[in-house]
């Protein structure tokens, strides 16, 4: 063999290790690669992020927001009357206008009238158990004032002895025009009479003949026999001049 042909055997030699070589690495390093785990990349989930809300102010109804409406007071009406037409309780519209059981009231007075819903209506009023005459408060009258009180109610409920029995403190008072009422629509006017001072006056529920001293309303039931009952004593021009409550 001569050393051309070796050379090229050598040659030809290591050209194959190589390329084996080369070939078995391959084959290798693809098995590496096909077996190595394959990392994912997952999206990390937030936690959501939590806001602070206000709670929101609600504004709760005072008793003030439950009154309604005004009420003007019109001649022979009483808080009972008055509760009855409007549909409401009577403690209720005591309570709505700071006053109490007996009071009296004035022709144009204004009165808060409180909605039959409303929480005001649980307003709890104390009322005396045993009603009580009204007193009224008026100093000694002067020459040319007007001071008539009811004395009494005598017998009340009874028909035929049933009576109000006015007294007279002032001077000389005519009384023609005026009038006695339970506020309830049943009204006495009074005729042509004149009431001398320190004089008294009976109006009779029952039918008679009228006189000086004593007069008749000519009524067919008892007009002052329920409890609580008031009479109303009201000069011509509808001013209120007396009152007294039925115990």
């Amino acid at each position: 063999m001569t050393i051309r042909r070796l050379a090229v055997f050598i040659v030809i030699n290591i050209v194959v290790s190589i390329s084996v070589t080369l070939l078995v690495l391959n084959l290798w390093d693809a098995g590496r690669t096909a077996s190595r785990p394959v990392s994912t990349l997952v999206p990390t989930l937030l936690a959501p992020v939590m806001t602070s809300v206000p709670t929101p102010i609600v504004a709760t109804p005072t008793a003030a927001a439950a009154l309604s409406h005004t009420y003007v007071v019109q001649a022979d009406d009483t808080p009972l009357s008055i509760a009855r037409s409007l549909g409401v309780r009577v403690e209720d519209l005591l309570a709505a206008n700071n006053l109490h059981e007996g009071d009296i009231l004035s022709i144009g007075q204004a009165l808060v009238v409180p909605s039959a819903a409303s929480p005001a209506a649980t307003v709890e009023t104390t009322v005396s158990a045993t009603p009580r005459p009204i007193a009224t408060s008026t100093p000694a009258p002067l020459p040319g004032d007007t001071f008539i009180t009811i004395k009494e109610i005598a017998s009340a409920g009874n028909l035929l002895s049933e009576a109000v029995v006015l007294t007279n403190l002032s001077n000389k008072v005519d009384l023609s025009g005026w009038s006695l009422s339970d506020g309830e629509g049943h009204k006495f006017v009074f005729p042509d009479l004149v009431m001398l001072p320190n004089s008294e006056v009976t109006v009779h529920t029952t039918g008679g003949t009228n006189s000086a001293a004593d007069l008749y309303w000519g009524q067919s039931v008892a007009r002052w026999g329920g409890s609580g009952t008031i009479a109303y004593l009201r000069d011509p021009s509808g001013k209120l001049a007396a009152s007294y409550r039925v115990p």
